[in-house]
């Protein structure tokens, strides 16, 4: 019997490392992620407000920056959960409207606002599904 327990804790003891670094593997996932949105979100910022020398190369580092994002979702898309991944495919979407909106040079101040608005609040839905992916899952017994 009480070798029975020893190896039932083993086996709790075993399934909780295990989860806590699947928990940590997702969490380094959602923050790369989020740190690459924050990186095309700046250089978003600084080709709104870059005079016609600096568009060339913002444009370059802006693409440059938005397909590690895209890397970076793939990542989120295999951690999941699949909350999360929808989540996070909407907050890279909005990104990527952006970019391109910004591009074709029609957009004015008003849905400048609107969109980055909109992409905050996107942002909101990711760090919520995030969050609750990361508490909860399977706990040991």
């Amino acid at each position: 019997m009480k070798g029975r327990q020893e190896n039932a804790d083993k086996e709790r003891d075993r399934l909780e490392q295990r989860l806590t670094h699947h928990r940590a593997i997702r969490r380094d996932a959602y923050l790369d992620l989020l740190n690459k949105a924050e990186e095309v979100d700046d250089l978003q910022r600084d080709y709104l407000a870059a005079d016609g020398a600096a568009i060339g190369e913002l444009r370059v580092a802006l693409s440059t920056a938005s397909s590690k994002l895209h890397q970076s979702l793939k990542v989120v898309r295999m951690e999941g959960p699949a909350h999360v991944a929808e989540a996070a495919q909407r907050l890279v979407d909005s990104y990527a409207e952006l970019s391109g909106r910004m591009g074709g040079g029609d957009l004015t101040l008003g849905e400048l606002l609107t969109t980055r608005i909109e992409t905050l609040r996107i942002q909101d839905e990711f760090l919520t599904a995030t969050a609750s992916a990361l508490d909860s899952g399977p706990r040991p017994r």
